[in-house]
């Protein structure tokens, strides 16, 4: 029976599908991605090629359509991961490289303090804070390039910091214990003479 699960589409159909459905997903791809016209259609050509990989999972008319808004869906999703690691990637090497060409900080031991101490945070903490403190992005592009929300990488932040403070700051001088032995002197007050 044409259109089940088991049988593939017929080469006729697929085409029909596609001439039916371009213009709706390439709006769908469009209103959603954040790139220019190219990548769009080369996203939409993606959602087709899982399409014909995939053409015996495609339901019959009228789910069709329904059936290639998800898998645009996840085309998109993945794209975004996608980008994603890149600017991640991409923002480690362009600390890496600045870190470079300053001397790698040799000459300065407060730095190789400081870029020990941030090794030590969280990944998430410090990716975040890189992004915010090295590269200059705001909470609300940080959060886009972290997939989370801007409230997130505000407390990412605030605790990266609070750490850092704790690693960094010296060590809290301790006072001897007095000891059982030793009295403390008490106060006297004007009234306690006799």
């Amino acid at each position: 029976m044409p259109g089940s699960s088991d049988a593939p589409v017929s080469d006729g159909r697929l085409e029909a599908l596609y001439r039916n459905s371009y213009k709706a997903v390439f709006g769908y791809v469009l209103r959603r991605a954040d790139c220019d016209l190219e990548s769009v259609r080369d996203l939409v050509a993606e959602v087709f090629v899982v399409a014909l990989r995939r053409q015996h999972a495609i339901p019959p008319p009228p789910q069709d359509q329904a059936w290639l808004y998800g898998v645009a869906r996840r085309v998109l999703l993945d794209h975004r991961r996608r980008h994603s690691r890149r600017i991640r990637l991409e923002s480690r090497l362009r600390a890496q490289a600045v870190f470079s060409e300053a001397g790698g900080g040799e000459d300065e031991p407060s730095l190789l303090r400081v870029r020990a101490a941030v090794q030590q945070l969280r990944p998430a903490d410090r990716e975040t804070l890189q992004l915010v403190a090295w590269d200059g992005l705001s909470h609300a592009e940080a959060a886009q390039v972290l997939g989370c929300t801007p409230n997130a990488v505000a407390l990412r932040i605030h605790k990266a910091k609070a750490r850092l403070r704790d690693i960094l700051s010296p060590p809290a001088v301790k006072m001897p214990d007095p000891g059982p032995g030793l009295i403390h002197a008490q106060p006297r007050s004007s009234r306690s003479r006799i």
